[in-house]
């Protein structure tokens, strides 16, 4: 009986298997350049190879009897500075179908995320202190206004149930959408230190959905808003223009005014059509199924951003005109009357209106 071990096939295979990888580690397989015999008989053309070979500084055959002349470094660096400024659309044919789908280099996202980056953040961020520092120092020097004559206790009609419902719907919305828009605008820098990337990535991930889903009721009650404030902050101009130069009569001679102030319909427009741009700008943000392009996500991301950014700023000082610094001037708002001294003070061509109609308690613009 032999008394010697059968070989094990598989060793032998594993063996063998680690020679052949040790040799070609050693010795890799010669490449296309090195040989002269190609390594499959099937070939197939890749339009876009001559534009990689270009990019990444290898040399191509030219056509153009003048090009040839140019060493190619140069050439490879002017098709780059193209490329990297936008210059030229490199475009190609793919079975995909969908938006940039055939675009084979695309340095748009990159331009937006570097404006974005070193510009719009950044500038915002001073926009919205300096506003702070603004109304900080108006309360310092100027202080609280108080009504000269104290409050008579007679109430007049201001603001009808529906106007107040509406504009504290906008208000909500408008203040829900300010805070999570800082947070995604300035989150990463002001948050992500201090909570961490993941949680601050489940923080982002909330706030975004919140934005998203909160920015089209704001669209909708800021139109309901137009309609039932637009009639009293038409202009007029020569009342108008006197209490623009006599600055509201903040520091100085008392400035006549209507139901609204000229401060009152400047901020009404600018908020009217400002938020017409962010609505728009964030419809196209919110749903990108209708065509848009990189170019367009990122040019409505910037006119979204800074539309917002400059309401908010404004917005800022109308918050603190009301319920701060303007005694009085959030009773319209919140019960719907005004005092009549208030009225007086403030509105006086307003409440000469009433006082002649004689109809206390009607309101005055609908």
């Amino acid at each position: 009986m032999d008394s010697r071990k059968k070989p094990n096939p598989a060793l032998f295979v594993i063996t063998l298997g680690l020679v052949i990888g040790v040799f070609l580690l050693l010795h890799p397989l010669p490449t296309e350049a090195e040989t002269s015999e190609p390594i499959s008989q099937i070939q197939v053309p890749n339009p876009a190879s001559d534009l990689w070979r270009n990019v990444r500084n290898r040399t191509t055959a030219t056509q153009d009897p003048e090009l040839r002349k140019v060493p190619p470094q140069i050439l490879v660096q002017d098709l780059w500075q193209q490329v990297q400024g936008g210059q030229s659309e490199i475009t190609g044919r793919t079975q995909s179908q969908g938006v940039d789908a055939g675009v084979l280099i695309n340095t748009r996202g990159e331009q937006w995320r570097n404006f974005r980056m070193q510009t719009l953040v950044p500038y915002a961020g001073y926009l919205l202190v300096g506003v702070l520092i603004i109304i900080v120092l108006f309360y310092v020097v100027r202080g609280r206004i108080v009504i000269e004559g104290g409050r008579s206790g007679i109430k007049i009609l201001r603001f009808s149930l529906s106007q107040r419902t509406v504009h504290w719907t906008v208000a909500s919305t408008f203040v829900l959408l300010a805070v999570t828009g800082i947070i995604l605008l300035f989150g990463r820098f002001a948050l992500k230190p201090l909570l961490g990337g993941e949680l601050f990535s489940s923080v982002a991930i909330v706030t975004k959905t919140i934005h998203d889903y909160v920015g089209p009721v704001f669209g909708v009650a800021l139109v309901m808003q137009f309609f039932l404030f637009v009639r009293g902050n038409l202009p007029s101009f020569k009342v108008d223009l006197v209490w623009i130069l006599k600055g509201g009569g903040m520091f100085g001679s008392h400035a006549s005014s209507h139901c609204y102030n000229a401060g009152e319909k400047m901020w009404f427009w600018l908020a009217m059509l400002g938020g017409l741009l962010v609505v728009a700008s964030g419809l196209v943000l919110d749903f990108p199924i209708f065509g848009q392009d990189r170019g367009v996500m990122g040019f409505a991301h910037v006119v979204h951003t800074m539309s917002a950014i400059v309401i908010l700023a404004v917005a800022l000082g109308h918050i603190f005109m009301g319920a701060i610094a303007v005694e009085g001037a959030l009773d319209g708002m919140t019960t719907g009357y005004c005092d009549s001294n208030w009225a007086k003070e403030h509105h006086d061509l307003w409440y000469e209106k009433i006082e002649a109609s004689s109809k206390e308690g009607t309101p005055s613009n609908p």
